[in-house]
């Protein structure tokens, strides 16, 4: 999926919060955002399915509570800036409190195709990976699942969240789709796959390529519940319509707890489109 510029200026919003701050070294922790704000941060065990947590407000008093169900400290600390997002954003407090109190339920980490929510995600990535000190890091970080999970425990975020950031700052042609049983939930492509002039977009809930890796990988959910890896080649356009078809490496991890499967085609291999092809040619 394309991030929307509204997204874009919400991951733009919580970077220049970064640098006013001063923060310059990676990671970077929410909590400590929050009560540098006056904003009290507690867990909260149970919440209803699918909530990963609720800001409150009381007068001009706020407060954050974040979901436990998932044991992950990344999902934690992007469950907060997730929360600090909807109180740093402007218009998001006067929208989600119109009486001047209450409370909002979020579902963060890219699920929620609310448009609120979906600024608050891209709020949170940029708050805890911020583009300059994330692509300082990207460049040593190596290639695929094993630089994402570098990546996602220098900065002590969640696996998905980092991949995503990963994806859209990546300057190699990178995609990471995740997906759950025979379905995609969502996909994002680093730059130079979507600048690809013919390529279609990965729509929500489209089938699997079931020559995939990711297809096989799927098929036996216990792959997913204990968080096994699978290792693979495949080819862009068995993926992606209208792709040149060129070899790409397929990692796939299973999520666990979340129950979905996250997918990494890479390669470091620079991508002709036909156009420059022909006028190599002539």
């Amino acid at each position: 999926m394309k991030i929307p510029v509204y997204c874009q200026t919400a991951a733009a919003e919580a970077e220049k919060l970064v640098h006013k701050l001063g923060i310059t070294t990676l990671p970077i922790d929410p909590f400590a955002i929050a009560r540098e704000h006056d904003i009290e941060v507690r867990p909260k065990p149970s919440l209803s399915p699918g909530v990963s947590g609720f800001l409150m407000k009381v007068g001009d008093t706020f407060g954050i509570m974040y979901a436990t169900h998932i044991n992950n400290e990344g999902f934690m600390r992007f469950t907060v800036a997730h929360e600090l997002g909807h109180y740093f954003l402007p218009g998001h407090p006067a929208k989600l409190f119109p009486e001047g109190r209450g409370l909002h339920e979020s579902r963060s980490g890219f699920v929620s195709r609310d448009p609120f929510e979906e600024e608050a995600d891209h709020f949170a990535a940029g708050l805890l990976m911020p583009t300059n000190l994330f692509t300082e890091a990207l460049d040593h970080a190596g290639e695929g699942f094993a630089a994402i999970d570098g990546l996602a425990s220098l900065c002590k975020t969640s696996i998905t969240s980092t991949a995503i950031r990963f994806a859209a700052l990546s300057p190699d042609p990178v995609a990471v789709i995740v997906s759950c049983g025979p379905r995609i939930e969502y996909c994002f492509m680093s730059e130079v796959l979507r600048d690809l002039p013919a390529i279609e977009w990965i729509r929500k809930s489209e089938l699997l390529p079931n020559e995939t890796a990711t297809y096989t990988f799927n098929s036996d959910r216990n792959n997913v519940a204990v968080g096994a890896k699978a290792e693979a080649w495949t080819t862009l356009d068995l993926w992606f319509d209208g792709a040149p078809s060129i070899d790409m490496k397929e990692d796939v991890v299973g999520l666990g707890s979340y129950d979905k499967t996250l997918t990494v085609l890479f390669t470091s291999e620079a991508i002709r489109n036909e156009d420059e092809e022909d006028d190599f040619d002539d």
